[in-house]
């Protein structure tokens, strides 16, 4: 498995404050977060700039894996990855369990652009922490 290097953070902020979040990031920090996207399949709304390393997610409708966590919480780690597969092979080799996959392309129009996969691992064996592995291609074929 190869490690790229670490990708973004993923901040949670409440679901009615997303959009003015992103107006924030993007006025005083240079950020360059696009307006939030849908999740298909997962009531989440998500903002990504890559090159920022940063993502702003949120719950909807008081539901999926953020709805539980307070304001100011910091979400995911993410490390990029060179192979998906690769990465998925060696983590279930030496005992890691990935709780979570997670696939772009079968997604909504705006979700299957960002052309990511990823693995989510198991908090119990990260000190709590949530990290994420990230395969991210590019249209020329390549990952990131």
């Amino acid at each position: 498995m190869k490690v790229l290097g670490f990708n973004r953070v993923e901040m949670i902020v409440p679901e009615a404050q997303i959009h003015e979040a992103v107006k924030q990031f993007n006025e005083v920090l240079g950020t360059k977060l696009p307006s939030p996207i849908p999740i298909e399949g997962h009531p989440v709304l998500s903002s990504t700039d890559f090159d920022g390393s940063i993502e702003l997610v949120t719950s909807v409708d008081g539901e999926g894996p953020f709805s539980r966590r307070g304001l100011g919480q910091v979400g995911p780690l993410v490390w990029g990855i060179e192979d998906f597969d690769d990465a998925k092979r060696w983590l279930n080799e030496n005992g890691y369990r990935i709780s979570f996959e997670y696939d772009s392309s079968t997604g909504n129009e705006k979700e299957a652009s960002t052309s990511v996969r990823q693995l989510v691992l198991d908090p119990g064996q990260w000190y709590g922490f949530h990290v994420t592995l990230m395969e991210r291609r590019h249209a020329e074929g390549g990952s990131e």
